[in-house]
């Protein structure tokens, strides 16, 4: 009989960055149109950063993720759908090759696109134990890549330096409390020929969009326990990343990142 999850400690997140991201999609569609006709005083007023206050806390948020866990693929299911966000999963997942880890796995809806001739093991983690059990019903779409499940902190993690050859996190970094740690963390379990596989949401290329989800940041936090307005792009360079692919869709709010621990060394 498989084994329950693994516990370890808590503050990954892995739900929100499912939905938000067609939900973000979404908002930007929406914003875009608007924003077609609204003069540009009005998109300089609303692409304002959001006000300061505070959100909700990191309990409150895994309450929201364990809350929403159970129906979590039925709430994202069509929303990905339509925004083919399903596509992108797959195409992401899919570079994935040896050891993985995959962190805020959420409800384990990227286990079917992993590919057995190149993965060898993928351990998953999540700060949420409900949603861990949602992936843990989905071990036999893994099969034959062996599977460890494990309830733990993206930020502070218990394995070794350069333990993983592949790391991937989709939609996870809205959801982090603190997202430079996070992926830290990330850069020092990866090894030194390993790559961070990311897609994410967040800040739009443009400024109408950007104001929307500016405005909107606290009641989608409080709801979805996400932040939809962070620079992705910005966080990962913070983390001392090197970006080798760097794709936006969605009117710049999808991210589609391929990450090194270091820049390329060129041949000589």
């Amino acid at each position: 009989q498989d084994p329950q999850p693994h516990v370890a400690a808590s503050s990954a997140a892995g739900p929100v960055r499912m939905a938000t991201a067609a939900r973000g999609v979404a908002i930007a569609a929406g914003a875009a149109g608007a924003g077609c006709i609204l003069a540009f005083g009005a998109t300089k007023l609303l692409s304002s950063p959001p006000e300061d206050k505070p959100c909700p806390t990191e309990r409150a948020r895994r309450d929201v993720f364990d809350g929403a866990a159970k129906k979590w693929d039925e709430t994202v299911r069509f929303d990905e759908l339509i925004s083919g966000i399903g596509r992108q999963r797959r195409r992401l997942v899919q570079r994935a090759k040896g050891d993985v880890l995959e962190v805020a796995v959420g409800s384990g809806r990227n286990f079917s696109y992993y590919n057995s001739a190149k993965v060898t093991s993928l351990t998953a983690v999540d700060f949420s134990r409900t949603m861990l059990e949602v992936a843990h019903a989905k071990r036999k779409d893994l099969l034959p890549i062996e599977l460890r499940l494990k309830l733990a902190s993206t930020q502070k993690m218990d394995f070794e330096d350069c333990s993983f050859d592949t790391i991937v996190d989709t939609f996870g970094i809205c959801s982090f409390e603190l997202p430079v740690e996070a992926l830290k963390e990330m850069r020092r379990v990866l090894k030194e020929n390993g790559q961070i596989l990311l897609l994410e949401h967040g800040a739009s290329t443009w400024e109408f969009v950007q104001g929307f989800l500016n405005g909107s940041v606290h009641r989608h936090v409080g709801k979805y326990g996400c932040y939809p307005n962070r620079d992705i792009e910005k966080l990962v360079q913070e983390a001392g990343l090197h970006i080798l692919v760097n794709e936006r869709k969605h009117f710049g709010t999808t991210y589609y990142l391929v990450c090194t621990r270091n820049p390329p060394v060129d041949d000589e």
